[in-house]
């Protein structure tokens, strides 16, 4: 528990409010951890007592905390652990980064490389399980690509995983095979988690270390709330490991200085109902939350695993598939639905969100609740049918710029002329839809300003669909929190709202486009606490 928190009066900003009663101010005023007045310095003033201390900003925009709506913090910190691939631009690349991991890894690790992408590389392929093999000696390794909805497995691997011809695929993923039938090495979506069930778990004390790490480094771009992607069994990403996300949650929740709103992956609605008796579930108030239910409905584009109602251009015999049929997407929705919690289905695929957002439909006409505001998690791939009807039904997309960044150098190969309604943010937001800013992370970075700036260029890609910085800005503020039922508590600089603010080097409304990327976070102020300062940046008690 915190002590006495003095009441402080920050000044010498401008105030970007993101609350249309009062968009721009000069001071805030904050009395514990929440906001008691927002406006010029002497009403600011005025509104507190005689002890209060001055905070003197020394200049620069204050704007509302940033909130990641879609993250996985306890992978996100595992991820850091280990051997980043992110920067590899060839095989050898890969293989050289493998070799001096397993060189420098204990008796009985395995080599796990992370944040891989196979376009980025020359040979714009995956590794065999020989190449594999070649770099690591007779180590078990895995490269997982930067998706997270495959990976990659050398022979030892495999052997560990007892897999071999005769294994069948799993249901809700699938092996690749060599002409005898053993595994080539890629494993999708659902047997992915066969392998990663495997792997010996990381030391806990050197994860803590790294996860502690990790919120800090949140808290350095401005991101003072999160939408946490968390596993309650072995099913995820993360197979049997990510059982162990709920209990590593709650060891670092005291010395993170964001709150979290849980979204949970569960087959068993119970699981939800038994996190709901920890500390994730802070009734009342801006504090924890475990507040949805996490389905996926298929895979990634770049693992050709998204279902698509007709092929990709670059796989004509190949539609991807959902992870599951919809009885069983549907008796979790019901579920959830009936328990009241929101609803966060990952879809990437026009089909797959065709399935998800009529699936929504039927669960509102045979279980009517008012404003449940369920979510489509990335959006990916759709058309105007479809938006109209996620605007009709109230469906709110929790969407990740950053793909776009990633990905607008292959899509037109792998999808033809459906890149035009490809992260279609302009098509949704002029036709009613919420948009809710993400990064996936540690599919992509957590840099809320490059995704800004992302959302306003688009890299040039599709720019129809181009938002202003201030439709961006919301997206990771005001419309982020009511994304998640948090608007009257989060999201915007108003009076009885928590004191999450971010102070920046400008305003991304005000700068010019190419500035964007290159603002600068000098503070973070997380439930009225600094939480985050740039070294050398001014502020302080006046």
């Amino acid at each position: 528990m915190r002590g006495e928190m003095p009441e402080r009066l920050y000044l010498n900003c401008e105030v970007y409010t993101v609350d249309e009663s009062r968009p721009r101010a000069r001071a805030i005023a904050v009395r514990g951890e929440e906001i008691a007045a927002v406006g010029s310095v002497e009403e600011c003033r005025a509104a507190m007592g005689t002890g209060h201390e001055e905070v003197d900003l020394g200049g620069g925009a204050l704007l509302p905390g940033f909130i990641d709506t879609h993250i996985h913090p306890v992978m996100l910190a595992f991820f850091e652990m280990n051997a980043a691939l992110g920067k590899a631009r060839s095989v050898a690349d890969v293989q050289e980064i493998l070799g001096e991991s397993a060189a420098e890894a204990g008796e009985g690790a395995w080599v796990l490389g992370l944040d891989f992408d196979d376009q980025k590389l020359a040979e714009k392929r995956m590794l065999s399980r020989q190449e594999m093999d070649r770099a690591v000696g007779g180590r078990p390794a895995v490269i997982v690509r930067y998706d997270g909805h495959m990976l990659i497995a050398n022979t030892a691997a495999i052997e560990v995983a007892g897999i071999d011809a005769s294994t069948s695929d799993p249901p809700g993923g699938f092996i690749d095979r060599e002409p005898d039938g053993y595994p080539a090495g890629p494993f999708r979506e659902a047997a992915a988690q066969v392998v990663l069930s495997l792997m010996p778990p990381p030391d806990i004390p050197v994860f803590l270390e790294s996860a502690r790490n990790t919120f800090d480094r949140l808290a350095a771009r401005g991101i003072t709330s999160l939408g946490a992607v968390l596993q309650t069994d072995a099913e995820g990403p993360g197979g049997e490991q990510g059982m162990l996300d709920l209990l590593a949650m709650q060891l670092l929740l005291d010395g993170m200085p964001q709150t979290i709103f849980g979204m949970l992956i569960a087959r068993d609605i119970e699981k939800i109902v038994e996190a709901r008796r920890t500390p994730l579930e802070q009734p009342g108030g801006a504090g924890h939350r475990v507040g949805a239910m996490k389905i996926f409905a298929d895979g990634s584009l770049g693992s050709r695993t998204a279902f698509m109602s007709r092929p990709f251009s670059d796989a004509p015999d190949n539609t991807g598939f959902l992870i599951y049929d919809e009885a069983e997407l549907y008796r979790r929705m019901v579920a959830a639905h009936n328990m009241g919690l929101q609803i966060a289905t990952h879809a990437i695929g026009d089909a797959a969100n065709r399935t998800v957002v009529d699936l929504y439909a039927r669960l509102q006409r045979e279980h009517p609740r008012a404003d449940a505001r369920h979510r489509l998690e990335h959006a990916s791939v759709l058309d105007e049918r479809l938006i109209e009807d996620m605007a009709r039904l109230g469906v709110v997309a929790a969407v990740t710029p950053l793909y776009v960044h990633t990905e607008k150098g292959w899509l037109g190969e792998r999808l033809g002329e459906r890149v035009r309604m490809t992260y279609p943010f302009r098509s949704m937001l002029d036709a009613g839809v919420r948009l809710a800013g993400s990064s996936d992370a540690p599919v992509e970075s957590t840099d809320v300003l490059s995704a800004i700036h992302c959302c306003v260029t688009r890299d040039g890609f599709e720019t129809q669909e181009c938002l202003t910085a201030a439709e961006a800005v919301r997206m990771y503020t005001r419309d982020a929190a009511f994304a998640q039922h948090q608007e009257e508590v989060r999201g915007s600089i108003s009076p009885g709202k928590r004191a999450d603010m971010v102070l920046l080097d400008a305003n991304p409304v005000d700068v010019a486009t190419e500035r964007i990327s290159n603002i600068k976070v000098l503070r973070t102020v997380a439930g009225g606490e600094t939480c985050f300062q740039a070294p050398g940046a001014s502020g302080g008690p006046r």
